[in-house]
């Protein structure tokens, strides 16, 4: 069993080297999501914008031409109190001019405000397209940077790692299969020691276990942190 725990330190030891890289190479693609996401967001925005914007100019129209209308009435009911034959006629014509006159005041106060809107849409509108367009900005100089960078980190990963297929062959599979569940969930999976305490947890193991590392003839894991231990003698003899 020597001989697969001193192989196993060297593989532990050889991908703690390359942790940092293989940790970056994961951030990239999740940056680079992030990135999209946010421009994804912000192009649905601009879509609603848009769409807000020309429902409000629709209504512009749609408002305008009923100010016409009424424009045009009002015209007509002045005509027919001047036309008036009898104090009935005048007094229906003056009720028409009265509400065209208050239909005329509703379509302007709302023309009003409908101006109001389309200005400070058209605003908002300016500033999202600029935001959108410097957000793909962004994504675009990231995704070539990280192209370039994604390129390092697997030629340095590949130097560090350089050999680590003829390690694992040399340890029981049982054994990496261990060693693998425990590195995807702590780092320094596998822990060197050179006296009766973890380096990891800092917690004293029992006496009979620092005796039972010393004869390196089975694995051994920290009862506290569960890491793996070896004894530094194992590796040095």
């Amino acid at each position: 069993m020597r001989d697969e725990l001193v192989a196993l330190a060297k593989l532990a030891k050889m991908d703690d080297s390359a942790r940092d890289i293989e940790n970056e190479l994961k951030q990239i693609p999740e940056r680079l999501q992030e990135l999209r996401t946010g421009v994804q967001t912000l192009e649905s925005m601009l879509a609603q914008e848009r769409e807000q914007l020309n429902v409000a100019r629709q209504l512009k129209v749609e408002q305008s031409g009923e100010l016409k209308e009424r424009t045009e009435g009002l015209q007509r009911a002045r005509k027919k109190a001047a036309q008036a034959t009898s104090a009935r006629e005048a007094d229906a014509a003056e009720r028409e001019i009265e509400a065209n006159r208050r239909g005329i005041k509703e379509r302007e106060d709302e023309l009003a405000r409908i101006g109001q809107t389309i200005k400070a849409k058209e605003a908002s509108l300016v500033e999202r397209e600029k935001d959108f367009e410097e957000a793909k900005g962004v994504l675009q100089s990231e995704e070539e940077s990280s192209k370039t960078r994604v390129t390092e980190l697997e030629v340095e990963r590949g130097k560090l790692l350089n050999g680590r297929d003829e390690l694992v062959v040399k340890i029981p599979k049982t054994v990496v299969k261990r060693y693998d569940r425990l590195r995807t969930g702590i780092a320094n999976a596998v822990i060197i020691i050179d006296d009766g305490t973890c380096t990891a947890c800092r917690m004293a193991l029992p006496p009979q276990l620092s005796i039972e590392l010393q004869r390196a003839d089975a694995l051994h894991q920290c009862p506290h942190c569960r890491r793996i231990i070896i004894h530094k003698k194992v590796i040095e003899d």
